[in-house]
């Protein structure tokens, strides 16, 4: 059973894994909480048993032999209960992003609107939709991509950044007259995509404003 206690302990894990792209010493744990070490190990192990982590054995530093250390990875089961992605997950997902913005055909744009569609989480969703604003932007004639750069970027907020952005783009989908079926889903989402962005935390608003750079920069 996943008591209130556990899934602390459980959403600590995932957010320390996050932040060292490492799996996580119970000792880490311990001292984020305020905790023994026996006692963080012993609740990790509990979660272990529920498969919401998974435990890795090393030997310490220098040792060939003798007794190894434990430490702990959060399994998709994990993420799942917080609605969030994986590292690895969203490293993926980020490569293909930007795969099929540099493709800049429309096949790739009713692709990405799919993706949009069938995203489950709100990261995913963004992350879709901006890969879908973007590359509409960039098959826009006489749009320079570069001008964006320049007066979205320099947002200090990285959160102002994103709002600009999906209001740059229904801005330019206004001015060129909504003429197909994609801008209007394009448009109609942009509310969605900024109601989305109110439910992440700093840490995945950094992803999608390092996202949105690494965007503009392959499609340039």
């Amino acid at each position: 059973m996943l008591t209130n206690r556990r899934r602390e302990f459980l959403k600590i894990v995932v957010e320390l894994y996050d932040e060292k792209k490492e799996p996580i010493h119970y000792s880490d744990v311990a001292e984020k909480m305020g905790i023994s070490r026996w006692t963080a190990y012993d609740i990790l192990k509990e979660l272990e048993k529920g498969e919401y982590l998974e435990a890795e054995y090393y030997l310490e530093e220098g040792k060939s032999q003798g007794r190894s250390v434990v430490r702990f990875i959060p399994t998709e089961k994990a993420y799942q209960l917080f609605d969030k992605i994986s590292t690895n997950e969203w490293e993926n997902l980020k490569e293909n992003l930007i795969s099929k913005v540099k493709n800049g055909k429309n096949t790739s744009l009713e692709e990405l609107l799919n993706g949009m569609f069938h995203a489950t989480k709100p990261l995913e969703f963004c992350a879709y939709a901006i890969a879908a604003f973007l590359l509409k932007l960039r098959m826009i004639s006489g749009l320079s991509l570069q001008n964006l750069e320049s007066n979205i970027l320099t947002c200090v907020n990285p959160a102002s950044t994103l709002v600009l952005f999906g209001g740059t783009v229904l801005g330019v989908l206004l001015y060129n007259k909504i003429k197909t079926d994609v801008d209007k889903v394009l448009s109609e989402n942009i509310r969605r995509f900024q109601l989305h962005l109110n439910e992440l935390d700093q840490k995945d608003i950094h992803l999608l404003n390092n996202f949105l750079k690494d965007l503009i920069a392959a499609a340039t």
